[in-house]
């Protein structure tokens, strides 16, 4: 009983795995490179990684200050108070 659970596991575990290769595109792109060649593409990974990370809190800082300076123009320019109450 143990090896027919055992090999309808390893079976059903290929099919999900034939399905998120078919789902994820540019896994056989990558599959056809050179081994010697995961390092870089891991680096690069993490690389690109970051610098989006560095975008995306730029982003952030761009518009937590337009924020500020919308409130203040309101505030100073306009004399419409924002409070939360």
């Amino acid at each position: 009983m143990n090896e027919a659970f055992g090999a309808g596991l390893w079976r059903e575990l290929g099919a999900q795995w034939d399905e998120l290769r078919r789902v994820v595109g540019f896994g056989e792109a990558l599959a056809s490179w050179p081994t010697w060649l995961a390092p870089a593409l891991a680096v690069g990974a993490l690389l690109a990684l970051v610098v989006l990370s560095g975008v995306a809190l730029v982003a952030l800082g761009a518009l937590l200050t337009t924020l500020l300076a919308a409130a203040l123009l309101l505030e100073q320019v306009f004399g419409v108070q924002i409070a939360l109450q």
